[in-house]
């Protein structure tokens, strides 16, 4: 496959793709590289409960049974979830990296923190909590609010990457409505939140015929960045665990 046919072929009609895979060496790598970075926080932020965390061998994935002893929103805020620099560097010599670039061109990830350096970023959704998850949006959404994002000096498509790390089938994950991206009858406004300027739907949920995606370990979701997307209610026993990042691809 030439360069020029796959930077043409993104995700298929209904807007989204699972063909994707990471495998589980790699998978385990961003695991290790989460936890490192969650159990680092909890350590900067409450010693104690680092201490206990490590002695009673507490998992991220029951990070619930603790958090209620935590500032949880202050503490998980985006900017201490976004994974450093010397993980981007790695991931970018991945085999999952350079299987999207053999599939769709060459990419950068986008840096909307403006940190320097790329931002993949996970998600920590505890059972039944519901301000752990985003409402319903489109990402294209946040860069036509937000014009001063970071971008490369070439012509380039979006497309978002969503990689499970510990999901329970059927009772969490990524909630999407198929061929969303070409609906042109979704209202929204644009309001200042927490120093960004973040969308608002004014059309209800109602409106949406959405699915909750049956991801197994290993997949990915590769997205338009006009799909309607958002976190569901986490119905399962344990945290979600995800991970994402915007693909900037070079256009031909």
């Amino acid at each position: 496959m030439n360069k020029k046919s796959a930077t043409n072929k993104l995700p298929s009609a209904q807007g989204f793709t699972l063909k994707n895979r990471i495998s589980k060496n790699e998978l385990d790598i961003f695991k290790k590289a989460i936890n490192k970075q969650w159990l680092k926080r909890i350590k900067d932020t409450s010693p104690q409960i680092a201490d206990e965390v490590i002695k009673k061998k507490i998992t991220i994935e029951n990070y619930h049974k603790i958090s209620f002893r935590l500032k949880h929103q202050e503490i998980w805020k985006k900017s201490q979830r976004i994974l450093p620099k010397d993980f981007v560097n790695w991931f970018l010599k991945s085999e999952f990296a350079n299987s999207l670039k053999i599939k769709y061109g060459e990419f950068s990830i986008s840096d909307e923190d403006n940190l320097g350096w790329p931002n993949i970023y996970w998600r920590l959704v505890r059972p039944k909590e519901s301000t752990d998850i985003g409402p319903l949006h489109r990402d294209s959404w946040f860069w036509e609010l937000n014009k001063h994002f970071p971008k490369p000096g070439y012509n380039f498509t979006r497309l978002k990457v969503w990689i499970p790390i510990f999901t329970e089938q059927g009772s969490n994950g990524l909630l999407i409505e198929p061929y969303s991206h070409k609906r042109k009858d979704i209202e929204w406004y644009g309001e200042l939140r927490h120093g960004i300027k973040k969308p608002t739907l004014i059309t209800t949920p109602d409106k949406f015929n959405l699915v909750l995606l049956n991801t197994e370990l290993g997949d990915s979701v590769v997205f338009n960045d006009n799909l309607i997307h958002g976190g569901a209610i986490n119905k399962g026993l344990k945290c979600r665990v995800s991970v994402e990042f915007t693909m900037l691809i070079k256009e031909k």
